[in-house]
């Protein structure tokens, strides 16, 4: 089965999506990445592998897929890997996959496409990731309470980001190509930007004014194991993500104070709407909805409310 996927992707030539792949001594989950990505439905696919030189069996695994385009040589910072992998990026769109993650949702490629194609006020699409454990056992499907309250689409998305930073899972994110290639941070970016470029990428994407769309499926899963790169640098990644929360919090009370003018853009960058003056009491008034109605403490059973509690004052 396998042979015959690797020569139906051979035949792509001008590819709509490009998945990313960074990697590094991780070959023991590679083949099921690649695999989860070559059982898509949708087959105008490019998978590209942007390896910092592993020295496990990384290579020889990837000589097994001639489908794979993929580049092997060190790098000194992950931003390194993900400015190679968007440079050969042919797509109209863009898909991170880190080599230990994968897709479970076989049809997801084609349901993103069917969005952006659709609509153009669109310029990213995202859906439910689920855990996975080092040997491979599913576990919990993230941000459950979205499938009994989802979250908001497009420009209304805005409220709810200043309030809670929610950054989008950027395992199964599909985003338009000149967006991702001009706002996720490179080698000349400093500090937690460059430290985090997920969540550096998901504070310009929204700053700057695009718009997402949520589509209630459990698109990919994210494994966790013991060698993490979260795991790993957590010492550096933490205090990046306090610089990110509180970075968001500014931005959403420079709006709110008429300091910034916040923009709407659509999918090619083009200015679509902007928040005027006497839009800020209803900005305002949305932001304290999602403050009130979405906080963990409504969400939460009261089992599991007085369990955390407990545990918080009874570590």
């Amino acid at each position: 089965m396998h042979a015959k996927v690797r020569v139906d992707l051979q035949d792509v030539t001008d590819p709509v999506i490009s998945i990313v792949t960074p990697s590094l001594n991780h070959g023991r989950f590679l083949r099921q990445t690649i695999e989860s990505v070559a059982a898509q439905t949708f087959r105008s696919f490019e998978h590209i592998v942007v390896d910092g030189g592993s020295t496990d069996d990384t290579v020889k695994i990837l000589n097994e897929f001639p489908h794979i385009r993929w580049v092997s040589e060190r790098e000194e910072h992950i931003v390194e890997a993900y400015a190679k992998g968007f440079a050969m990026a042919r797509g109209r769109y863009i898909i991170q996959c880190c080599v230990s993650d994968g897709f479970l949702d076989p049809n997801w490629f084609r349901k993103c496409v069917e969005i952006l194609e659709k609509d153009d006020e669109v310029s990213l699409v995202w859906g439910f990731a689920q855990t996975m454990s080092e040997d491979g056992d599913l576990l919990n499907v993230c941000f459950q309470d979205f499938f009994t309250d989802p979250p908001p689409q497009k420009q209304d998305f805005l409220p709810y980001w200043l309030v809670s930073g929610f950054p989008l899972p950027e395992g199964n994110y599909c985003v338009r190509n000149e967006v991702l290639r001009s706002w996720f941070p490179d080698v000349r970016s400093t500090d937690w930007f460059r430290t985090c470029p997920h969540l550096g990428f998901m504070y310009r994407f929204f700053t700057q004014g695009y718009s997402p769309y949520f589509i209630p499926v459990v698109a990919n899963f994210g494994r966790f194991h013991h060698d993490q790169r979260s795991q790993r640098l957590s010492h550096v990644e933490k205090p990046a993500e306090t610089a990110y929360s509180k970075a968001v919090k500014e931005y959403g009370n420079s709006v709110l104070c008429g300091r910034t003018a916040h923009h709407f853009r659509n999918g090619t960058s083009q200015v679509i709407g902007q928040i005027q003056s006497h839009q800020l009491h209803a900005l305002r008034r949305k932001m304290w909805r999602h403050r009130l109605l979405r906080s963990p403490l409504l969400r939460l059973d009261p089992y599991t409310l007085v369990t955390k509690l407990k545990g918080r004052m009874f570590p």
